[in-house]
C-alpha cells in the first residue's frame, strides 16, 4: 500500500492511511432467513439476509444450468448516517440502489458455485443500518458472510475494499486511504474506488469508481485491496468458526 513518511491521523483515531477499522459481525441473526449477518466496520453497519436457493416465482427467471442471483439494496434513513460531517457526501457516492445491486450481484455471481443450484434463485437483501463510510464494500462483505451462514457453496470470496485516492495522483504526499469514514469521503479533491478481489486467484473481480483519478492510483488501489482482503477473509473465517463452535455446544447440550 502506498504510504508517506507522514501518515495521516484519521478522523476516527487511526494512524496510517492503510489501516482498516475494527471489524465485528453477528451471524444467524435473523430467524426467518436461510442465512444472515450483521456486519460492522467501525461505525458503519449493514444487515444482510439470504433466502434460497429456491424455485423462482417467475418461471422466466429460471436457468436450467445454474442459479440466478437477486440482490435487493435498501438505504437507511438520514438518521442512520453516523458522521456529522457528511453534508457533501451521499453514503453511496451518488450511485442509486439499482447500480449497487448490479455491482454486488456481479461480484456474488463470480464467487458462488451457481452451477450447483440449477433452476433456482438465491436472493440477497441488504439493509444499511448505519452509514459511516465504505458503504459499498461493507455491503458486499456482509452479503458474503450471510451466504456462508446459509451454507451456500462458494468457489471463492469476492472481498471488497473501499479506497480514497487524491484526484491529482500524488499518492506519496497524500497516500491512499483504505476503509475511509464518511468524513474522509466528503473531503474535496479525492475520489472513491471500490475494488472486489478474488481470495483464491488473488485477482481483481470487479471495481466501481466515483470521480477522476490517475492510473497509478488505481493500480495502487488494486495492490492494497488484495492485501486488505486477506485480513477481511481471515476475520470471516473466525466468525464462521465461532458460529460452528456455538452450534456444536448447543447440539451436545441437548
Amino acid at each position: 500500500m502506498a504510504s508517506s513518511s507522514n501518515p495521516p491521523n484519521r478522523p476516527d483515531g487511526r494512524t496510517g492511511a492503510g489501516s482498516l477499522r475494527p471489524l465485528s459481525a453477528e451471524v444467524s441473526c435473523l430467524n426467518r432467513a436461510d442465512g444472515s449477518s450483521k456486519f460492522s466496520s467501525g461505525l458503519s453497519q449493514i444487515l444482510a439476509a439470504v433466502y434460497g436457493p429456491a424455485s423462482p416465482r417467475i418461471p422466466s427467471k429460471e436457468r436450467s444450468d445454474k442459479a440466478m442471483i437477486g440482490v435487493v439494496f435498501k438505504f437507511g434513513t438520514k438518521a442512520n448516517i453516523a458522521s456529522d460531517n457528511t453534508s457533501n457526501a451521499h453514503p453511496s457516492y451518488g450511485a442509486n440502489e439499482r447500480e449497487l445491486e448490479r455491482f454486488i450481484g456481479d461480484a456474488l455471481m463470480h464467487c458462488i458455485a451457481v452451477d450447483q443450484y440449477p433452476r433456482t434463485v438465491i436472493e440477497v437483501v441488504i439493509q444499511v443500518l448505519k452509514a459511516d463510510g465504505s458503504l459499498v464494500s461493507n455491503s458486499l462483505n456482509g452479503a458474503l458472510l450471510a451466504l456462508m451462514d446459509a451454507g451456500i457453496q462458494m468457489k471463492s470470496l469476492s472481498i471488497a475494499t473501499t479506497c480514497l485516492v487524491p484526484i491529482n495522483g500524488d499518492i506519496i504526499n497524500n497516500p491512499i486511504r483504505f476503509d475511509p469514514t464518511a468524513e474522509e469521503e466528503s473531503m474535496d479533491d479525492y475520489s472513491v474506488i471500490v475494488v472486489a478481489t478474488d481470495t483464491v486467484k488473488e485477482g481483481i473481480v470487479t471495481s466501481m469508481t466515483f470521480g477522476s483519478f490517475q492510473l497509478d492510483s488505481f493500480l495502487a488501489c488494486m495492490e492494497g485491496a488484495l492485501r486488505a482482503s486477506k485480513a477481511v477473509s481471515a476475520f470471516m473465517r473466525i466468525a464462521m468458526e465461532q458460529k460452528v463452535k456455538r452450534e456444536a455446544r448447543t447440539l451436545w447440550s441437548t
